[in-house]
């Protein structure tokens, strides 16, 4: 392992909840005492010295130089050869600067660019659209008149000015009005003060203390017009005016810019500091490290073998502030623009006389290439009227932000350029606000071509700090401490594709040791026979590509390709959040670089991933992932996963208890051998090539019996009947996707198993005609409507007297071979012989046998419908590469539909865990109790039909999902609260992270303004350690803020492994409803048991504080049923395991269930599944106080007498137990009721009163 970082490399600078209770600074790490880190003058050559001013640090490893005198000449000659570059061509401060010849000239001027300038300006450019107009370099004019007013105002302070005399005259108001009665009336005085003060107001427009203040003056508002971009200059590229639209500075050489007014000014310092920066770093040798005024960029790691690290220094205080203005004062500096960065340096160097030390936010590790930039509010400053403002104007809104505690006062960026790094520290500085600067940045994460990986947000009260967070994704301090709390397991994992060896690779991450086990005689399965690609939105690949993608619209993609079959939006979501992580891990982790993307069908991006060709040669995306990871096993997991090969399991060995419920405990392997386990996870795949007359095709897709399949022989469905054996249910069966192109041997047409012909043949401009030449399908629709096509317009392939499948003709012209890759063709067409040559439209005619005039006008149409950009014909709307009727150099294949793959499986719920269903009071579905599965053996995920690239994407993510939730079965503590039986504080060592696991709706018709959110349990096997009626807390992080709620769990205390609150998802469920409605699988939440009702369901009799309760009555408001819920599924497990059930009183539950409105309500269906199962113990009444038209239950209020007609009566025979939650005034209207109907307060519960948190139940 590399040896840490004894210090930090540099430091970033410009260069609480509120703030978060988790918040913690760091320390630097001690000295080393192993000696690797101590000495960095053997290991690095370090230049230093000052540049504009600024003071910079160059460090190069001594080894990329002959010798270490050289190293130091050769990194002064790079750098201040750039230097001097910078200063020529980008330096305001250079009156001869290339940017200032630009500045003055007029407005009939043109400048041809130098490419130093030509970088900087096109990326400002870039980046004032991207950031909408928060980074923007044309704001000096702005800037200048701040300054100018601030001026004034210090001489009107210093020099007595008559104006201000008269000002603060007018402005005094006399005490009595007696003394002025021989002067003016006191009407007169509020006039001229009100004049004044108005006046007072434009002159110091601009000057805003609070964020959300845009007044500004008339000289403002004119000034913001020439102080924008847009506005300001234009860009000309080859004499091609390219105001509207985007510039890359590849295939232009030249550009040139003019001004639009003659008082615009460019003022480029900080984004022209980081590309010097960035210039340095790239003529440098890796590795390295170039820092110039507080930005920073790193190539490589550190010569020690660690990364490189970067200390981020806490911004001072507004009182420091003060402090060395007033120092400046004395220094000599004139105002009113104060530059403190002395001031900064002598603060450290007097800390560091009395030994203080210095405090950090954050210490930043740097990946090779990345670039790091930091903006604040205290490197320089404006003071007026005894105010500071900060020095950086918001260019949106034309104002300056005075220095407070609730603004940010410091942005931390990176990236991996320099120049963006500045920009978008400067972009969310000006804009103050935390939580928007947070949002801008998140922008940037996903579709921008230079993505943002890491950001620091600063402000001052609290501290409030906001780091960068990725929807679902878990810190490593979080999961070591959640993953700590169990017990190493032992864990099969059937199946060696990628789903298993994913499965197993998490599972031994997690503490288990893994025995894989795979029936072939080597790893891989269909997996390795993916062609396609592995999809993925959000990615460092997309980013880098600038190519743009979003959650909604993959999510709409599967959704719409899974039109027919079951996709459970669980499922879905969870997919959707993690791929991303799954490209990443596969990337990183494993070093499979997936760089290069496509569009493929029935996607709205480019997101399927693949690896570049080596050599020229294609790199089969399935087969390189399968057998990395499968190398990584074998190199890294010795001792943690042993794979056996040859190993056919039959059989799932299981036990059922009282109740039940299976728990599978180990596999029978080849009919003989059986092994016992913690835990088992299923990862066969699917059936596509089950051919067999008992077997799984034949049950549910009979018709499909001697349809070709791309599938290999092993694809027979033993999962699926592993799993079947046992109980678990099976979803989507007839769901089995036919690949629209599997390709046709003509001189094997019979054979039937097909090479598949990769969906990127036609996402390179493949088209498809039939017999008769002619054009039928968008080639790049969702696969299902291509194999329609084929099906219903194409003939059937017929040699011989042979007649076989209905079959299309796919067409390449030479743009779309090349997009393909020669090489890969090579493989289809030289090796295989599937694809023929044809020299042009005449040979093509002929191989198909149909009229070449008939050909030539289904081209002609192609032709004509690219031009347009959409096909009337076919919808089609990309046109990858174009085909026409003189195209020449042509290549044909034939290609029929195959069976491909088959959506259909076991259910599992999002944690991958197999479900059964079951016939109960409280649900329809129960886990099997250890039993997982992912991958194609599954269903629930694609629906009616697979979205091209997801096969490969849901068995990474699940895959890994199954693996660790095998993996922490086994725990030696039964309950997640085992201390929760006693009251429970919000003490931070009671607090546990927990992972969220979904969010449901509540109910198909009512609870539009709620959800159901389900976390996981540490294990699949715990309990919660709850009783009946106990709530929880629960704590988050959004925007640098700790969000606190408290939620009553509507699971009982004894389901396993997963724990379930309601919760509003509108503006009445608080601040932390916005963290929920943001939060994704896997995003990490706090949670704490908290004290409640704790009614106790013994065997015989339910019980309150000791006292045993024969009726009990609920009184719920809003979502004040969730206590509710969890009581009535409790009572429903009561009544059917009690021995006489008849013995019971009649109607011993009732709920009186209150709402506003008819979108406030939720689990109706639940109420009345249980309302159904056991109708003579339990009923319920709802009342809405705004209620719909065709309402016919209760309206209103709960009044006394609804208590007495729908609850419970006050008889002390009844031993009544009254609940009541809800909104804190629901519950003390309540209260009186029952008070008034004679209730003793020994005979109800409120939560309110029992432990003050209603208002968050």
């Amino acid at each position: 392992m590399p040896p840490n970082a004894s210090v930090p490399d540099g430091e970033t600078r410009t260069s609480r909840v509120v703030g978060s209770i988790d918040f913690i600074r760091p320390k630097l790490p001690s000295s080393s005492t192993n000696g690797e880190d101590t000495d960095e003058s053997k290991l690095l050559t370090t230049v230093t010295g000052v540049r504009c001013s600024m003071p910079y640090t160059i460090k190069c490893s001594t080894a990329s130089f002959t010798s270490p005198d050289y190293a130091h000449v050769r990194i002064e000659q790079i750098a201040s050869a750039i230097f001097e570059e910078t200063e020529s061509k980008l330096s305001n401060f250079n009156p001869q600067s290339e940017v200032n010849i630009v500045n003055s000239m007029g407005i009939e001027d043109v400048h041809t660019m130098s490419n130093a300038l030509k970088d900087v300006v096109l990326c400002s450019k870039e980046l004032v659209k991207f950031t909408r107009g928060a980074f923007d370099p044309c704001v000096a004019p702005l800037l200048k008149h701040y300054e100018t007013m601030a001026e004034r105002s210090s001489h009107v302070v210093h020099n007595g000015d008559r104006t201000g005399d008269a000002l603060s005259a007018v402005t005094e108001m006399p005490e009595n009005k007696e003394d002025v009665a021989d002067q003016v009336d006191i009407e007169t005085i509020r006039r001229q003060r009100h004049v004044v003060d108005f006046w007072r107001s434009l002159v110091s427009a601009g000057f805003a203390g609070d964020p959300s203040d845009a007044r500004v003056s008339r000289t403002v508002r004119r000034l913001l017009e020439i102080s924008q971009w847009h506005s300001a200059f234009s860009v000309v590229a080859n004499g091609i005016n390219d105001e509207h639209r985007d510039i890359n500075d590849g295939d232009m050489p030249t550009y040139t810019i003019r001004k639009k007014d003659h008082d615009a000014l460019l003022d480029l310092s900080g984004i022209a500091k980081g590309w010097t920066v960035d210039k340095i770093a790239e003529a440098l040798p890796s590795p390295c490290w170039v820092e110039w005024g507080g930005d920073i960029k790193v190539r490589g790691k550190h010569p020690s073998g660690r990364p490189w690290t970067v200390a981020v220094p806490e911004p001072p205080k507004l009182s420091e502030m003060r402090m060395r203005v007033a120092r400046a004062k004395k220094a000599g500096q004139r105002g009113p623009v104060y530059t403190l960065a002395d001031e900064h340096i002598r603060d450290e160097e007097h800390d560091a006389g009395r030994g203080k030390e210095k405090e950090y936010l954050a210490i930043l590790e740097l990946r090779d290439g990345e670039a790091v930039a930091t903006s604040g509010d205290y490197e320089k400053v404006i003071e007026r009227n005894g105010k500071l403002y900060s020095h950086v104007v918001n260019p949106q809104l034309g104002r300056l932000l005075e220095l407070n505690q609730t603004s940010l006062a410091q942005a931390v960026v990176v990236t991996k350029s320099c120049m963006v790094s500045d920009a978008l520290a400067t972009a969310v500085i000006s804009k103050g606000d935390p939580s928007q600067a947070r949002a801008m940045l998140d922008q940037f994460r996903t579709g921008y071509k230079t993505p943002v990986r890491e950001y620091l947000l600063y402000a001052r009260q609290g501290p409030r700090i906001i780091r960068l967070s990725i929807p679902g994704i878990e810190s490593k301090s979080d999961r070591e401490r959640r993953l700590q709390r169990h017990q190493p397991a032992t864990v099969i994992v059937v199946g060696g594709g990628l789903a298993g060896m994913s499965a197993a690779i998490e599972a031994a991450d997690a503490r288990a040791k893994v025995i894989l086990l795979e029936k072939e005689p080597e790893t891989g399965g269909n997996s390795a026979k993916a062609t396609s690609g592995i999809n993925g939105w959000g990615t460092d690949t997309q980013a880098e590509q600038g190519i743009a993608d979003e959650e909604r619209l993959f999510e709409r993609d599967t959704f719409r390709s899974g039109l027919g079959g079951r996709t459970d939006h669980s499922l879905v979501r969870t997919l959707s959040t993690k791929s991303s992580d799954a490209i990443h891990w596969l990337k990183y982790r494993h070093g499979i670089p997936l760089t290069v993307l496509s569009q493929l069908g029935g996607h709205s991006a480019k997101r399927t991933h693949r690896a570049p060709a080596v050599n020229g040669r294609p790199v089969p995306i399935g087969w390189k992932i399968t057998s990395t990871l499968r190398d990584t096993i074998r190199n890294e997991y010795e001792g943690k996963i042993e794979i056996r090969c040859g190993m056919n399991v039959t059989k799932l060995l299981h036990y059922i208890d009282a109740d039940g419920v299976k728990t599978v405990t180990g596999v029978e392997v080849n009919g003989t051998e059986t092994i016992e386990v913690d835990a088992v996870v299923l990862a066969t795949g699917g059936f596509g090539c089950c051919q067999r007359t008992d077997g799984l095709m034949s049950r549910f897709r009979p018709d499909l019996i001697g349809t070709p399949t791309t599938n290999g022989q092993f694809a027979q469905g033993d999962g699926v009947l592993l799993g079947e054996e046992v109980g678990a249910q099976l979803v989507d069966m007839d769901k089995v996707q036919l690949h629209p192109t599997g390709f046709l041997d003509p001189n094997d047409p019979s054979n039937p198993t097909k090479f598949l012909a990769p969906e990127a043949i036609r996402g390179s401009g493949g088209v498809l005609v039939n017999s008769e030449g002619k054009r039928f399908v968008n080639e790049l629709d969702l696969r299902s409507k291509v194999t329609a096509g084929i099906q219903k317009y194409c003939s059937r392939f017929k040699s011989d007297g042979y007649q076989g499948p209905p079959f299309a003709y796919c067409i390449l012209s030479q743009e779309a071979q090349e997009i393909f890759g020669k090489a890969v063709l090579s493989f289809y067409k030289d090796k295989l012989g599937l694809f023929e040559d044809c020299e042009d439209m005449n040979s093509v005619a002929e191989l198909i046998g149909c009229k070449k005039d008939v050909l030539i006008d289904t081209l002609q149409e192609y032709e004509e419908s690219a031009k347009l950009g959409t096909c009337k014909l076919t919808g089609k709307d990309v046109f990858p590469s174009p085909l026409t009727p003189k195209s020449r150099s042509l290549v044909v294949a034939r290609v029929t539909p195959s069976i491909h793959y088959t959506m259909g499986g076991l259910n599992i719920n999002s944690a991958g865990e197999v479900q059964e269903k079951i016939e109960s009071v409280m649900g329809s579905h129960r886990h099997i109790r250890g039993l997982f599965a992912a991958g194609e053996v599954t269903g629930g995920v694609h629906g009616g039909n697979r979205l091209a690239g997801n096969s490969l994407l849901e068995c990474v993510v699940f895959g890994r999902i199954a693996g660790e939730r095998a993996a922490t079965v086994k725990h030696a503590e039964k309950e997640m609260f085992p201390h929760a039986k006693h009251h429970a504080q919000e003490s931070e060592s009671n607090f546990i992270p927990v992972l969220l696991r979904e969010v449901r709706n509540t109910d198909k018709k009512y609870g539009m303004n709620t959800r159901e959110i389900r976390f996981n349990m540490h294990g699949a096997f715990q309990h919660s350690g709850l009783d009946v009626g106990q709530f929880i807390a629960l704590r988050g992080q959004l925007d640098g803020e700790t969000l606190m709620g408290y939620f009553s769990p509507i699971t009982r205390p004894s389901d396993e492994g997963v724990i379930s609150i309601l919760a509003r998802s509108d503006a009445k469920g608080g601040p932390i409803a916005q963290l929920l409605e943001i939060a994704r699988p896997g995003s990490t939440f706090y949670m704490c048991a908290m004290g409640g009702l704790r009614l106790k369901f013994e065997k015989e009799r339910i019980t309150y504080n000791n006292r045993e309760v024969k009726r009990i009555g609920l009184l719920a408001g809003g979502t004040g049923i969730a206590p509710m819920i969890q009581i009535i599924r409790e009572y429903g497990h009561y009544v059917k395991s009690h021995p006489c059930t008849e013995q019971l009183p009649p109607f011993q539950l009732n709920l009186i269930y209150a709402a506003e409105e008819m979108h406030d309500l939720a689990y109706m269906q639940i109420l009345d599944t249980v309302q159904n199962h056991i109708p003579n113990h339990f009923r319920y009444y709802v009342k809405l106080n705004r209620p719909p038209l065709g309402w016919s239950e209760g309206v209103g209020f709960v009044e006394r007498q609804d208590i007495i007609r729908y609850l419970v009566h006050p008889s002390k025979e009844d031993n009544p137990l009254v609940v009541i939650c809800g909104p804190p005034v629901f519950e003390a209207a309540m209260k009186k009721n029952l008070l008034r109907l004679g209730f003793d307060h020994s005979e109800y519960y409120s939560y309110s009163e029992g432990d003050n948190v209603a208002a968050h139940l």
